[in-house]
């Protein structure tokens, strides 16, 4: 019981850090798309996989207790960006 108890009180921190916005914008000839990794509460969770084209903004993922699902999701959209021809940097 007590290392259950420690383990949870060294965990807890982890899963309550500060993560940081993340902007990706990919370009292709005069076209532009926005992939946006977006922390609401400024923790790494709730989170949003957030996708801008043509002026339009919708969120394509979110998650409310899985760790790194955003991140993946958002990683695996720029990287299909690419495939498509897309130049895509991370601001």
């Amino acid at each position: 019981m007590k290392r259950t108890l420690t383990t949870v009180v060294l965990l807890t921190p982890m899963l309550t850090m500060a993560a940081t916005d993340q902007r990706t914008v990919c370009t292709h000839d005069s076209q532009e798309r926005v992939i946006e990794l977006v922390y609401p509460a400024g923790n790494q969770l709730p989170c949003e996989v957030r996708y801008t084209k043509d002026g339009t903004t919708e969120v394509l993922w979110n998650a409310q207790n899985e760790t790194q699902y955003c991140e993946t999701k958002a990683a695996e959209f720029v990287e299909k960006q690419r495939g498509w021809g897309w130049q895509c940097a991370t601001q």
